[in-house]
């Protein structure tokens, strides 16, 4: 029984690796502490909500769009870990972050195939020619294969954006530099890249979409996120913004209202 046990911790190690999933360890928070307001986090008794996802980039946005602020990601390898292990995680990672809403998701990677030895420890008796017994041991190695399935992991955590914080985003829209892998995509330097439509606001209804990239606002043109932030500035509510936008190569104008 004493061998079994043993044999059978092993290769629980070997397969799995390690107990932990891997949320917490390699969590890291996008900003510093004291970024968001504290009425954005998780109360005394609120529902933390988590979701499995296909496509994690799209939900983000989506997730996003009803107005989350995202505080943190995690993400690593590791072999399959069981949806009620990772819920499990996610959960905890959440209360100890203050997180509202999870997303996450599995992708698989590669299999990895090896063997492995344990040793057995045999101890022989025999009685020699005066009676007496005697033992004396030898030890013989069983072979064992495995193949275990890795998978990357990967969790983006949120809170809600307050509603007295909302009109930093008016007319509907969160907007970031072009990075040289948008510059690539895009076939475009410049602009200023919608990556959230908020819900139900002027730019939703305007029927902006992400990946537009902004580049006049009144004739101005917008070279980078910080002319766009400058126009804001110079922005009353109830203006009116006529924008020009590229979409699919094509420009395109649009006409909205300043205001959420």
């Amino acid at each position: 029984m004493k061998k079994f046990l043993i044999l059978y911790t092993f290769s629980l190690f070997i397969l799995t690796g390690c107990v932990t999933t891997g949320f917490d360890d390699f969590y890291k928070p996008w900003h510093d502490e004291g970024f968001f307001p504290k009425e954005a986090y998780l109360k005394e008794g609120e529902e933390i909500k988590i979701f499995k996802v296909n496509n994690i980039d799209e939900e983000f946005r989506e997730i996003a769009s009803y107005w989350y602020w995202c505080i943190g990601y995690s993400g690593f390898n590791g072999p399959a870990i069981s949806d009620e292990e990772v819920y499990t995680a996610i959960k905890k990672l959440c209360k100890k972050e203050k997180a509202t809403r999870a997303i996450w998701s599995e992708n698989y990677t590669d299999t990895r195939n090896g063997s492995y030895s344990v040793p057995y420890t045999n101890y022989h008796y025999y009685t020699n020619a005066y009676g007496a017994t005697s033992s004396y041991a030898t030890t013989s190695y069983t072979n064992y294969s495995y193949s275990i399935q890795r998978y990357d992991y990967s969790a983006y955590l949120f809170i809600r954006i307050p509603k007295n914080k909302r009109a930093a985003y008016t007319p509907g829209i969160a907007v970031s530099e072009l990075t040289r892998h948008d510059r690539e995509i895009y076939k475009q330097n410049t602009g200023a890249l919608i990556n959230i439509i908020y819900k139900n606001t002027e730019a939703y209804y305007a029927n902006l979409s992400h990946g537009d990239i902004i580049t006049k606002i009144n004739g101005k043109r917008i070279y980078s996120t910080e002319d766009y932030y400058d126009v804001m500035k110079k922005t009353n509510f109830g203006d009116i913004w006529t924008m020009t936008i590229l979409r699919n190569g094509f420009e395109k104008e649009v006409k909205l209202t300043y205001t959420l």
